[in-house]
C-alpha cells in the first residue's frame, strides 16, 4: 500500500527536515499517488507538509492532517520527531486518505503500510464506545482501537500492516508489525542515537552517518546455505527488521537497543497448538468456509483488484472463488488475472492457466518471457530487493506485476503462503513417513512411499537414509551436513577466512522444533522460507506500485489449518490434501487433479547454459573483483562446469553474481 518513514530524535540537537524527505524520497514507487510529513519539536509543536507529488486537492481541503505547505519551506534543523509517507491510495481516495493522519485532536500520529480488512466491522464497535470518525479508512480505525484498547488493538485486527504511531502527549512510540509479517519494518540507529525505521532497507542510505557494513554471519547463511530472513538480523550489520507479530513501544526519551543496536521488543503474536478431532469431512467444509471469508475480505478497495492466476492448485482456487462472489453479487465485468508465460515449455504454465479460464469469466492478461534486458533489468532489481535474492524467478514476479500496473490494476491477489502450512514442501511427508518409521510399520511406509508422486522419488533405499538422518541427533545431522558435496563445492569457491563469519549451520542456537505438523507448519511461516518469500513479493509488487494481497494467510485459515491431523493435510500421493478436499467445488477437476507445481519460472538454465553464457560469465568474474576476496576466482571453474554440464544446473552461481551487485550498489564494506 505505502511507504513509511521515521525518525525519533530523543536528543536536544534535533536533526535535518532533508533527512526525513530523503528517506521517503527513495521509496516514492511505493506510493507515487501522494505524500506528506508531520514534523514535531523538542518544544511539541506539530508541523505538517507536503511536497510536489502531494496533490493540490489535499492542500485546499479541510482535512485537520492536511499539509500547511511544502517541506522545503520548513526550518531544517529544529525537530526530533519525524514521521514520513509515501502514500499507493487504496481505500477512501480522497483527502480524508492523506497520511501521515492524526486522532484525538491531534494527540496521536500513524504512518502506516498494508490493510485491515476488517475495519468496517471494527468501525461500528468502536463507534459504539463513543469514538468519531471522519474518513472512510482503515488508517483512523488503527487508531482508534490504538486509543481504545493500547497494544490490545493488534489482536483485534484482520490483515497485514507495518505502522508507527507516535503519542504527543504520553511521548511515546510504538512500532508493530502484522501476524506473518506479510509487511516490512525495519529499523536502524543512527550514530546519534536516532531511531530510525522504513519501509525498506535502502531508506537508511539517504541519511547521515550511514555506512553499509557486511554482517558476516548472515552472509555466510545466504552464500552456503541459501538462507536470508530467517532472523531479526538482515545482511547489513546493525540493521534489523522488526519479526513478524511483534512491536516495540517506547517513551522517546528511553529508546534502548542492546551494544549489537537491537531493540528489546514484545512478541505479541502467539500461536497455539490446541488440536482438533473433528472428522475430515467437517474439517474440509470448515476449511472451505474460512477460505471463503478470507477471499471476500481480501476484495475490500476502492479501486480495482486483479489476481496473479499461475494455473497451480492455490493461485487458481482463488480466482475461482472470486469469479462465484462476483456472480453473487450481479457482477457482471470480469477479474482481471495476470500469468507468466515461460519460453521453456517445462516451465510454462499457460496451458493449467487456459483450462482455468475454460471454466470461468475472466479477463485473462499473459506476460511472455522477453529476453531482451533481462539480463540488466535482473540486477536491477537487486536494488529493488535491499539484500541479494536467489533466482531468476523474482524477475518473472516482476513482470507479472509491471504488466497489473500498465493494465491500471493497484491491487493483485496471489496465493502466496499456502505451500507451507498446507503441506506444500516435503517437510510435511517426510514427518508422517518418519512416525511410521518409527512405529515400526515399514508395510504402510513401503506403500507411501512407492505411491508418492509429489516429489522426485529418489527410491525406497535412498529415502530410508533419508529418514534416518533426521532420527539422529541435531549435531550428528550438523556435522554431516558440512560433508555434502554442495557445501564442499560452495566452501571452496567462497574464502570463509575472508567472510570472517563461523561455519555455523543457520539454525543453530534456534528453538526450531519438527516433532509435529503444528511446528513445522509455524517453523515455514515465521522462519524459513515464507519470509523470504514475502520479501520477494513485496518489493516486486511495489516496485511496480501494485499491492499484493495474500489471503492464504488470514490468521484464521492457518490457525484452524495447523490444528489438524497430519493425515488431513498430507496424503497417499497427495499434498494439500485439506485443500483439495474442501474446495473441489471451486477448483477445475483439471487443476485439481494435478501432481505438479511450479509457480513463475523463467527459462534460466537456457540462459545461463546457450543464450547468455558469456554475459553472465562476466557478471561472475565482477562479483569475484567486487567482493573483495569472499568469492574466489575458483567460482568461474565452477560456473564453467555448469554450463558443460558436469555439474548439475543449480541456482547458485546466481547468488554469487547477485552478492556482488549488491555490494556494489548499496557500497557494502566488510567489516
Amino acid at each position: 500500500m505505502c511507504g513509511i518513514s521515521g525518525i525519533i530524535n530523543s536528543g536536544s540537537h534535533g536533526f535535518n527536515v532533508k533527512d526525513i524527505k530523503a528517506m521517503t524520497d527513495i521509496v516514492r514507487h511505493r506510493g507515487p499517488d501522494d505524500a506528506g510529513y508531520a514534523l514535531i519539536d523538542k518544544e511539541n509543536n506539530q508541523f505538517l507538509a507536503g511536497d510536489t507529488d502531494t496533490p493540490d486537492y489535499v492542500y485546499k481541503s479541510d482535512v485537520p492532517y492536511k499539509p500547511a505547505a511544502n517541506i522545503t519551506a520548513f526550518e531544517q534543523n529544529n525537530y526530533t520527531i519525524a514521521l514520513g509517507h509515501r502514500r499507493l491510495s487504496i481505500l477512501d481516495l480522497s483527502a480524508y486518505g492523506h497520511l501521515p493522519m492524526s486522532y484525538s485532536n491531534g494527540r496521536y500520529w500513524i504512518t502506516y503500510n498494508g490493510e485491515i480488512y476488517n475495519f468496517n466491522e471494527l468501525k461500528e464497535e468502536l463507534s459504539s464506545l463513543g469514538h468519531q470518525f471522519i474518513s472512510h479508512t482503515d488508517t483512523e480505525v488503527i487508531l482508534a482501537a490504538y486509543t481504545q484498547w493500547g497494544t490490545d488493538c493488534l489482536q483485534k485486527f484482520h490483515g497485514m500492516w507495518a505502522f508507527g504511531i507516535y503519542d504527543t502527549e504520553a511521548k511515546e512510540i510504538f512500532l508493530a508489525r502484522d501476524r506473518f509479517g506479510i509487511k516490512p519494518l525495519y529499523y536502524w540507529m543512527s550514530p546519534d542515537k536516532s531511531l530510525c525505521f522504513a519501509s525498506e532497507i535502502k531508506q537508511f542510505t539517504a541519511l547521515p552517518g550511514w555506512q553499509a557494513i557486511l554482517n558476516n554471519q548472515r552472509a555466510f547463511d545466504y552464500l552456503i546455505y541459501n538462507m536470508t530472513d530467517h532472523t531479526d538480523e538482515t545482511m547489513f550489520s546493525a540493521v534489523y527488521h522488526i519479526p513478524a507479530g511483534h512491536y516495540y513501544k517506547s517513551s522517546v526519551s528511553n529508546i534502548n537497543t542492546n551494544a549489537a543496536g537491537k531493540l528489546s521488543l514484545v512478541k505479541w503474536y502467539q500461536p497455539k497448538y490446541k488440536g482438533s478431532n473433528i472428522s475430515f469431512d467437517e474439517a474440509a467444509a470448515s476449511f472451505e468456509k474460512h477460505f471463503k471469508e478470507a477471499v471476500k475480505e481480501h476484495l475490500v478497495s476502492d479501486v480495482q483488484v486483479g489476481s496473479a492466476l499461475s494455473g497451480g492448485q492455490d493461485s487458481t482456487a482463488i480466482v475461482c472463488e472470486i469469479n462465484s462472489l462476483l456472480k453473487e453479487e450481479g457482477k457482471t465485468n470480469a477479474q482481471k488475472t495476470f500469468s507468466y508465460c515461460s519460453a521453456d515449455q517445462k516451465y510454462n504454465e499457460k496451458k493449467w492457466v487456459d483450462e482455468v479460464i475454460k471454466t470461468i469469466k475472466v479477463e485473462a492478461h499473459y506476460i511472455n518471457e522477453n529476453t531482451e534486458g533481462a539480463i540488466e533489468k535482473a540486477l536491477e532489481l537487486v536494488w529493488y530487493h535491499d539484500e541479494p535474492n536467489q533466482s531468476q524467478s523474482e524477475l518473472a514476479t516482476y513482470q507479472v506485476y509491471k504488466l497489473a500496473k500498465e493494465k491500471n490494476v493497484k491491487v493483485l491477489i496471489n496465493g502466496q503462503g499456502a505451500d507451507e502450512y498446507l503441506s506444500g514442501y516435503e517437510a510435511f511427508s517426510n514427518f508422517r513417513w518418519l512416525q511410521l518409521l518409527k512405529k515400526g510399520k515399514f508395510k504402510q511406509l513401503n506403500y507411501e512411499i512407492a505411491n508418492s508422486t509429489t516429489y522426485s522419488n529418489p527410491g525406497r533405499l535412498a529415502t530410508y537414509i533419508h529418514l534416518c538422518y533426521f532420527m539422529v541427533p541435531g549435531f550428528v545431522r550438523k556435522f554431516f551436513s558440512k560433508k555434502t558435496k554442495t557445501y564442499k563445492t560452495l566452501t571452496s569457491i567462497i574464502s570463509l577466512d575472508r567472510l570472517k563469519a563461523k561455519e555455523h549451520h543457520p539454525y543453530d542456537g534456534m528453538a526450531y522444533k519438527s516433532n509435529s505438523i503444528f511446528n513445522i507448519a509455524h517453523r515455514q511461516l515465521l522462519h524459513i522460507p515464507l519470509p523470504k518469500y514475502l520479501r520477494y513479493e513485496d518489493r516486486m509488487s511495489m516496485a511496480n506500485s501494485v499491492e499484493a494481497r495474500v489471503p492464504f494467510l488470514d490468521h484464521r485459515l492457518v490457525e484452524f489449518t495447523t490444528q489438524l491431523p497430519a493425515d488431513y493435510l498430507d496424503g497417499v500421493g497427495e499434498t494439500k490434501k485439506i485443500l483439495l478436499y474442501g474446495l473441489k467445488n471451486i477448483l477445475p477437476a483439471v487443476v485439481l487433479n494435478r501432481k505438479d507445481k511450479i509457480g513463475f519460472v523463467t527459462s534460466e538454465e537456457e540462459w545461463v547454459r546457450r543464450q547468455f553464457t558469456p554475459q553472465f560469465r562476466q557478471l561472475l568474474q565482477d562479483s569475484v573483483d567486487i567482493s573483495k576476496g569472499i568469492i574466489k576466482p575458483e567460482a568461474l571453474a565452477y560456473f564453467d562446469e555448469i554450463v558443460k554440464g558436469t555439474m548439475p544446473f543449480n541456482y547458485n552461481y546466481w547468488r554469487l553474481i547477485a552478492f556482488g551487485e549488491w555490494m556494489k550498489k548499496f557500497n557494502v564494506q566488510v567489516g
